[in-house]
């Protein structure tokens, strides 16, 4: 596999961020996981500010929500986007439950390519160094190819718990 590296957004990284979010959209897909919302912005600049006021715990925007920050996974070679990583810093009683340390998505183009288990690894390291020890990492039951990804970078299952119409699995790393 190609070397891939996963490296915080820059305002020069602008329209490569808007083309992921546009595949997404002409996929007919709603849910960007782990972008902060990305999905919703239609312009950059107010998206960049909103991740910027979710690194600070005295500015993140939604009340009840956590810092977090925004991490891009990049193919060294030709510096395409082929996925986005969310790390948490911390967790409430809900995202110890249902949404753990970790949310991400790569882009329709490039899925089942392993690139998903390499950006848990290399978010593993990332949080290491924020000092989260243990990384907690939830997905759906029926998301197999998930589920998959989490156990190839190292995820032991710990249970499963119910949510809505759903189980969710809650892996350690």
């Amino acid at each position: 596999m190609e070397e891939l590296v996963l490296v915080k957004p820059k305002k020069k990284d602008a329209q490569a961020i808007m083309q992921f979010r546009q595949e997404f959209l002409d996929a007919g897909e709603k849910s960007m996981p782990g972008t902060n919302g990305l999905v919703d912005f239609d312009r950059f600049e107010e998206w960049w500010k909103f991740i910027k006021a979710y690194e600070n715990p005295q500015t993140v925007p939604v009340k009840g929500h956590v810092p977090s920050f925004e991490f891009l996974l990049k193919r060294k070679s030709d510096g395409k986007i082929l996925g986005m990583l969310q790390i948490r810093t911390t967790l409430t009683q809900y995202l110890l439950q249902f949404g753990g340390h970790f949310g991400g998505c790569v882009r329709p183009s490039e899925r089942n390519k392993g690139y998903s288990a390499v950006m848990i690894k290399l978010g593993v390291k990332k949080a290491k160094r924020m000092g989260i020890n243990k990384v907690l990492i939830t997905c759906k039951k029926e998301n197999l190819s998930s589920a998959k990804s989490i156990q190839k970078a190292g995820g032991i299952l710990q249970n499963e718990v119910d949510f809505e119409d759903t189980k969710i699995q809650r892996f350690w790393i």
